[in-house]
């Protein structure tokens, strides 16, 4: 998309705003199309969301406009699920197999919708998804995984080898220490005011705020490792590409 001509000014305009730009298809009957933007406002707990209702022909004018939008706060939660086939055929396949399957769900009738999106990035992990306002993403994700992720239900510790981390984080390191918070604290720290820093020195450290006012400080050594990247539907052992897996050590509380 960002190779569209069309879409040159909202390309340019996201690069400055230091935001993410992602595609989305549209799901609306009425013919009307849904411009959303999403800011992540000091420490958090969540973005905050702006958006518009245009006709189609209105749609760059209205993304544009909303960066200055006003944003404002519901319980409406979007789920975006990466359906990008011609990057990668896993997400072509699994992800519309998912994103079918659960907007014909009952979760629909929660507040929740659901919406087929451009490449996210991390495929191997296919079907992936990411949940707004949290901005939290996941992997292999299914049907009872998504359900269990917008109710908070069940263990947090069944589900964490599938958490990808927090879009509002402020690295990659500073992602894997909060996974590791979250394995500790449990679903409520979605619920509290977070951020982080990189330390380098291969240590990150998470100041999360809990609600009566007191500041909970974790760190540890978070360090990178290599390995194997395999393309969609290929054995790990056959992988020609690796990426970066970070790995955290020592958790500690402050």
């Amino acid at each position: 998309m960002s190779e569209d001509p069309a879409l040159a000014p909202l390309v340019e305009a996201a690069r400055l705003a230091g935001m993410r730009f992602q595609g989305l298809v549209p799901a609306s009957p009425d013919g009307h199309n849904r411009v959303i933007c999403y800011r992540w406002r000091g420490n958090g707990p969540a973005f905050e969301r702006a958006e518009l209702v245009v006709d189609q022909s209105e749609v760059i004018a209205a993304a544009l406009a909303v960066l200055d939008e006003p944003p404002r706060k519901d319980r409406t939660v979007d789920v975006l699920v990466c359906t990008h086939g011609r990057r990668d055929r896993c997400c072509g396949s699994l992800g519309i197999a998912l994103a079918s399957e659960i907007s014909a769900d009952r979760l629909a009738s929660q507040g929740v919708r659901v919406w087929r999106t451009s490449h996210t990035g991390g495929h191997r992990f296919a079907p992936t998804v990411i949940v707004l306002p949290e901005g939290t993403a996941w992997a292999f994700c299914d049907r009872d995984l998504l359900s269990r992720i917008v109710r908070r239900d069940g263990p947090i510790g069944e589900v964490l080898a599938r958490y990808r981390g927090c879009a509002g984080m402020a690295s990659p390191a500073v992602q894997a220490l909060e996974r590791a918070v979250l394995g500790k604290v449990g679903w409520s720290l979605f619920d509290m005011a977070r951020h982080g820093e990189d330390l380098g020195d291969d240590g990150a450290v998470l100041f999360v705020d809990e609600p009566g006012g007191a500041q909970l400080v974790f760190e540890a050594t978070v360090r990178a490792e290599t390995t194997p990247m395999p393309d969609c539907g290929v054995r790990v052992e056959l992988a020609t590409k690796t990426e970066r897996q970070w790995v955290v050590e020592g958790l500690r509380r402050r």
